[in-house]
Order: C-alpha cells, then structure tokens, then sequence
C-alpha cells in the first residue's frame, strides 16, 4: 500500500497509511503574524506552526469511512525539520486517532429543498429592490 512516512528533527519517524484509506495527507500550518503586513487576530504576534498526518478510508459494501490520525497537532518552533517521504509498504504505525467521517449530502432532493428555503428567506430582501 502507498503511504507517507514522516520525521520531524531527529524523532522516529511514523508512516501512516492503512489499506482501505481513500486519502492520505501530511498538513503543516503556519497560523499568526507570518508577515510585516499581517493584522494579528490574537492579541499578541505569536504565530503556531502545528503538524498532521491523516487520512480518509474509503470502504467498500456501505461500511462507515473514518478520519484517521498517525500523527496531530504538534507544536513546531522555527527551525524545526519536517521530512515527508512517499512510501509503498506494508509496515504502517497504528492509527492514534479515528472517528466516523459524515455521510456527503448528494442528495439532490436535500439540494433543492436548501435552495428553495434560502429563496424564501432573502426575497423580501432582493425583490422588494428594483
């Protein structure tokens, strides 16, 4: 199976993968006043660099799909060294994480009928211009 194996500094590295898994994904966020022009939208001009390596399955015969987590929220300072190296392998870590990914609202039906209340709702709104 494909998967991300990923370091950070010189701590062990975790590969995440699984062999249902529909999306994998290594996210680094950098949050904060990044930059001279930057509002900061906390009271001071800290900024956050946090980690996540997870995934989505993708299950066959209608079983729940589920957001898993290898790897989440890790505080990273400046100068930190996150490696990110894809893999195909058998030898995964254990999932730290998961929780049961929502149903996609592709029902057509639930569409429409979310259009039509939105309508109703702001016509008074636009109509009543002209």
């Amino acid at each position: 199976m494909f998967a991300l194996k990923v370091q950070i500094n010189n701590d062990t590295p975790v590969t995440g993968g699984a062999k249902d898994l529909g999306v994998l994904s290594a996210l680094l966020t950098c949050s904060g006043k990044l930059g001279p022009a930057s509002v900061p939208f906390r009271d001071d001009e800290t900024q956050d660099f946090t980690f996540r390596l997870g995934g989505l399955t993708s299950r066959a015969n209608g079983e729940l799909d589920e957001h898993l987590v290898w790897l989440e929220h890790r505080k990273l300072k400046l100068g930190d060294k996150v490696t990110v190296q894809i893999v195909e392998t058998d030898n995964v870590d254990a999932v730290r994480s998961g929780r049961v990914a929502e149903e996609a609202a592709d029902d057509e039906r639930v569409y429409f009928e979310h259009c039509k209340q939105a309508y109703f709702d702001l016509r008074g709104k636009y109509e009543s211009e002209g």
